[in-house]
């Protein structure tokens, strides 16, 4: 292809506009559109630097990939300026921007123009499990390949020494040494010892109570809460995680041991919870504390926590997941 056109504010050149630069190589001119400080101040919801700051940094970069020769650069005020008239042969664009490559063909039908074959670059992810994002690199938690610069804020919705442990132990294994963990009670707004589906909810209402409890002053929020499935006639018990980024959550459950048809019945019957009715039957107060239930019935072979650890790094499954694969869900 001849001529491709490609469009941004870049207020950094970073790992994932270096994708875009990339699958420009193979046209033989390049067009870029690059917005005016006024756009910018009407549309970026975090600062930016003025037009000629960015310039001269995307030209470095465009000479750093070997595309400045063959490469003009205009400043435009809207995201279909320039690509809406000119004549080219395709456009490259983000996941995140590939809405804009179809209004812009919209347009140029109108015009009585071509439509731009569309090149959808996939977005990039950093050491954080979320895409390299400017707002990142310019509040000074990743750097321009999406490295963690400081460590990673995470708030769990819980101030349980069980919890926070096993959290911590799964937080290490998919984030190394780069997070930090902060853990605070929250409520969960459903039963205190939730039957089934109203299990998720519990998680995912601890999630989002602890995001706002950190103002989304963090990487994540978690969500930790157990609850009793019946699954196979048999009453089990298993502690889901919900983790929350402040546009969604994703899910994952521990393990789960089956609990006697007899202790269910007083849970659901008190509107009580396994601790309470497990310190009166065993005599370990505030058994959810400590060992939990698995714990005592296990004989200490195995440990709540390690239900807790599991839940948690499976609720990051989905975000490795993609990240790491680019898997969709």
């Amino acid at each position: 292809m001849a001529h491709g056109i490609m469009g941004g504010t870049l207020t950094y050149v970073h790992k994932g506009h270096a994708a875009m630069l990339a699958a420009c190589r193979k046209f033989s001119r390049i067009t870029i559109g690059l917005t005016s400080d006024e756009y910018v101040k009407k549309h970026k919801i975090y600062p930016s630097f003025p037009y000629g700051k960015r310039l001269r940094m995307l030209k470095k970069a465009l000479a750093r990939n070997g595309l400045l020769k063959k490469c003009s650069i205009g400043k435009i005020d809207s995201d279909t300026e320039i690509a809406d008239r000119i004549v080219a042969d395709a456009i490259v664009v983000s996941e995140e921007t590939a809405g804009a490559a179809h209004r812009i063909n919209k347009l140029r039908k109108k015009h009585g123009l071509p439509h731009l074959k569309i090149v959808c670059i996939p977005l990039v992810y950093g050491e954080n499990l979320q895409k390299i994002s400017c707002i990142d690199i310019y509040e000074g938690k990743v750097d321009l390949e999406g490295r963690l610069k400081k460590p990673l804020a995470i708030q769990a919705g819980t101030d349980n020494p069980t919890k926070l442990s096993g959290t911590s132990r799964a937080l290490a294994v998919v984030f190394g040494k780069k997070f930090s963990l902060a853990g605070h009670k929250e409520d969960s707004r459903v039963s205190h010892h939730p039957f089934n589906n109203e299990t998720f909810t519990g998680a995912k209402n601890r999630a989002h109570a602890a995001w706002k409890r950190a103002k989304g002053e963090c990487g994540y929020s978690l969500g930790i809460e157990s609850g009793l499935f019946t699954l196979g006639g048999a009453h089990i018990d298993i502690t889901i995680c919900c983790v929350y980024d402040g546009k969604e959550e994703t899910y994952g459950t521990g393990m789960g041991f089956v609990v006697p048809d007899w202790i269910a019945r007083k849970i659901r019957e008190r509107g009580s919870d396994l601790s309470k009715v497990m310190s009166e039957f065993a005599g370990v107060e505030k058994i959810g504390r400590k060992q939990g239930a698995l714990g005592w019935f296990s004989d200490g072979k195995m440990h709540r926590r390690e239900q807790i650890e599991a839940a948690v790094k499976c609720a990051f499954v989905p975000r490795i997941a993609r990240a790491r694969k680019g898997v969709k869900y």
